[in-house]
Parts: C-alpha cells; sequence; structure tokens
C-alpha cells in the first residue's frame, strides 16, 4: 500500500478525480498546483508550478509515489526536463512508483518527440514506473478546455471542431483516474503502458445526437478545419507557434481515425467496463443548460 501520494495536475481533469479515489484506499495525498487554495478536501495542498523549479522540492518530499501531468509543450518550458528535474534524485528520496499520464500513440512517436521525450525521462528515472495513454476526453465537451466546446454547445447549440467522418473512442476522465489510483496503489501495473480508450468508436454527428438527447434540444456539429481550431486556441491563451503544432495533432486525432482503436485495458484494470457516451452525457447536462 503506498502511503503518501504527490499528484501534480491537482486540480485538473484527471487529478481532482483521483485523488478522492487515493483517499478511499487509504492513501495520503499531497495535492500540487498553481492554485493550492482550492485543492479537493482531505488532501494536502502544496504549491506548485512546472515552470518554477523551485516549487518541486517542498512538492515532493516524503512522498511515495508520484502522479505526473504536465503542460502543453513549448508553453512554459521543455516538460522532458521539468519531468526528469522532478524525478531526479526521487528514488533516493523514497519514491518508489511514479505514474504518467501521456497521450495515445506516443509510445510509437520518434525519440525526439516532446511528449514522448517525456515518457522516456521517466522510463530512465529508475522509478518504477506506469504510462497512461489516454485517447481524446469525453471531458472535453463539458468542462472548460482550449476548444470551448461547452462553451459553443451551451451558446450556440454547436460542436464545431475538425472531424468529419472520422471515429474517435471518447474515454471519461472518470475512467483514466480509476485506472491511475490502481496503478499507483496496487502491484503489478510497474512497467506497463495502458491505452485508454471508450467502448464505441464515435463520428462526431454520433457525438452531437448524444448531446442533443442528453440536453433536450437539437445540437448540431459543425466541422471546422485547423485554421479555425487554430484560431481557437490562440484566442484562449496559446502561444502561436504552440497552437501550430496542437492543431495539426488535433485535427490528425479527430479525422484520421488514429484515435478510434478500441481495447480492454479500462475493464483489465478496474473490473468494469468503461463509461460509454450516452451516460456521460446524462451526468453532463447540466454543463449544457443555459
Amino acid at each position: 500500500m503506498t502511503d503518501t501520494v504527490l499528484v501534480t495536475g491537482a486540480t485538473g481533469k484527471t487529478g481532482r478525480r483521483l485523488i478522492p479515489l487515493l483517499m478511499r484506499r487509504g492513501a495520503a495525498v499531497r495535492a500540487a498546483s498553481r492554485a493550492p487554495a482550492i485543492a479537493p478536501p482531505g488532501a494536502e495542498p502544496v504549491p506548485f508550478d512546472w515552470a518554477r523549479e523551485g516549487t518541486y522540492e517542498a512538492a515532493r518530499k516524503g512522498v511515495d509515489a508520484i502522479y505526473v501531468v504536465y503542460g502543453d509543450p513549448g508553453v512554459a518550458g521543455d516538460p522532458a526536463d521539468q519531468v526528469g528535474a522532478l524525478l531526479d534524485g526521487a528514488a533516493d528520496a523514497g519514491v518508489s512508483r511514479v505514474v504518467l499520464l501521456s497521450a495515445l500513440g506516443v509510445d510509437q512517436a520518434p525519440p525526439g518527440d516532446a511528449m514522448r521525450r517525456v515518457e522516456l525521462a521517466v522510463e530512465s528515472s529508475g522509478i518504477p514506473s506506469t504510462i497512461l495513454r489516454p485517447g481524446a476526453f469525453m471531458q472535453n465537451f463539458s468542462e472548460r478546455h482550449r476548444n470551448r466546446l461547452v462553451e459553443s454547445i451551451r451558446e450556440r447549440d454547436e460542436i464545431a471542431m475538425p472531424g468529419g467522418d472520422g471515429v474517435v473512442s471518447w474515454v471519461s476522465a472518470d475512467d483514466i483516474a480509476a485506472v491511475a489510483a490502481a496503478a499507483l496503489t496496487e502491484p503489478g501495473h510497474e512497467g506497463k503502458g495502458y491505452t485508454l480508450v471508450g467502448p464505441e468508436p464515435l463520428t462526431m454527428a454520433q457525438v452531437a445526437a448524444f448531446v442533443s438527447a442528453a440536453a433536450g434540444r437539437p445540437v448540431r456539429y459543425v466541422e471546422i478545419g485547423r485554421a479555425e481550431i487554430r484560431a481557437t486556441f490562440v484566442e484562449s491563451g496559446m502561444p502561436p507557434d504552440v497552437a501550430d503544432s496542437i492543431s495539426e495533432l488535433y485535427v490528425y486525432a479527430l479525422t484520421s481515425g488514429a484515435f478510434g482503436v478500441l481495447n480492454d485495458d479500462v475493464e483489465t484494470v478496474t473490473g468494469r467496463p468503461p463509461v460509454n457516451f450516452a451516460e456521460f452525457a446524462a451526468g453532463a447536462a447540466p454543463a449544457w443548460l443555459r
């Protein structure tokens, strides 16, 4: 049993769901974020900012395991260097387990890819590790995100996204958090990588139909291209050069079918099937109320 877990990104989509799961398993949780005042109840808040290496030592001191969530490459420094710095010396300090939130397909990227370099930094840290590679999050439709989908649905009854006829196996952040909780507190996950996806590949038109049913009004899918989604990213505060690369990856993920894969890793680890989109939409409907 892991005694104390450092959760970076504690106020994010997976972090804030993970913390209560860890506490129910008996772990003490140190919630690390730039806004420690809003840490989930029961967790020990600690200031943490990837762009400020001086915050790393206090955050990791005395912990047994670390959940690593890093920012978009290029926004606040080099994430591989930052993750490497956080983990440097952590094994000697007693850290015995690391779980990294990566992304679907990163293990197939070339070694120089920014996200692959983060995985390699974790794998070379000398600490037993597990890498989570989720696909696209269902909660991008219902919670604050750079694509501003929740606002588009609530204000204009539109899902304005790339996609066309491409399919995506959207995954719930609740399932990602459940897998992370298991990997951080149970034996047998060391050295493994888990592909985390939902149970059904869906087109954007099918997604719009589920959202419409849950919202109780018609919500239509509007296909946009890379230029439009890039502009949305820039408007949300993303640096233009980062928006260039992220928008390219975004369009590829949503249109190519590469994010439409299926597997049973969620069920294998958690013992239950992943949440389907209809279930997610039913619970998310309040976010779309006007």
